[in-house]
């Protein structure tokens, strides 16, 4: 049996491989594998090659992208039942990819995962899409989104617009770059913040990205995921510190004033 630490250093290796060869799917179970190390990895992978064989049989090779995406949004949510576990969001199974897969429920990263790694399998061109306070999948070089966190529900471009205010309480100024995919490093990022044990996350975020300025925003993301605003709020404003890009630094101070009208709302 694998211990905990034995899928720390898989996971380390994994992830400081090349974009182009880490596999999400395995390396997210590697990170689950730290609280579960009597955890199958091939039996859940063999459960996602399971999903999408269902799916390729609705499938062919005139499927258009949409249609493909949809295929799956309806086997994964519908026939399979995947759906965003909103009473429970703060539960720590909804990060790690194993509980996911078996009890069908998850948090927005967790569930965009289980689709991409599903489509990836079919041949479906398809990224991760971190919206402020939100996370969703993006059909490549198309702007056709989806949101796996509420069925798979399709998206448009307005309608991501739409979703970005309402979780900012209208106070985040809307810019493209919201829209641009995550690499799979920056997956592997935010899946390692979105861990309950912070300590251990720090060390998985620091291995993939050593000495990143961009550190804090995740932080800021991970504080502001356990409710911790005023963190949040400070790992953001050490941020901006450093920051030299006009954009980025608009982009920044507007996700603090997002924070800090939420957290008034709490006071």
């Amino acid at each position: 049996m694998t211990t905990s630490s034995g899928f720390r250093a898989l996971f380390t290796e994994l992830a400081q491989k090349p974009e182009e060869d880490i596999q999400l799917d395995r390396a997210a179970l590697y990170l689950a594998g730290e609280e579960y190390p009597s955890l199958d990895v091939s039996g859940l992978l063999a459960q996602l090659d399971a999903f999408a064989t269902r799916v390729s049989l609705q499938v062919n090779d005139k499927s258009s992208p949409a249609d493909m995406a949809r295929a799956i949004a309806v086997y994964l949510f519908t026939d399979v039942g995947f759906r965003g576990n909103s009473g429970e969001y703060y539960s720590p199974d909804n990060s790690f990819l194993n509980r996911v897969i078996e009890t069908r429920t998850g948090i927005p990263i967790t569930l965009s995962l289980v689709f991409m790694e599903v489509g990836r399998r079919l041949g479906l061109r398809c990224s991760g899409i971190g919206l402020p306070g939100h996370f969703i999948v993006g059909l490549d070089d198309t702007e056709e989104y989806l949101d796996p966190f509420n069925g798979g529900v399709p998206l448009s471009v307005e309608d991501c617009r739409a979703l970005v205010q309402k979780m900012s309480g209208g106070h985040l100024e809307w810019t493209d770059q919201f829209l641009e995919p995550c690499t799979k490093h920056d997956i592997l990022f935010r899946e390692g913040a979105a861990f309950p044990k912070a300590i251990g996350a720090l060390q998985r975020m620091a291995i993939i990205s050593p000495g990143l300025p961009s550190l804090y925003q995740e932080l800021a993301w991970c504080h502001a995921q356990g409710h911790e605003f005023r963190l949040a709020i400070a790992a953001l404003e050490t941020y901006l510190k450093d920051a030299s890009d006009p954009e980025d630094i608009k982009r920044v101070k507007g996700q603090i004033e997002g924070l800090q009208t939420t957290l008034n709302r709490l006071n």
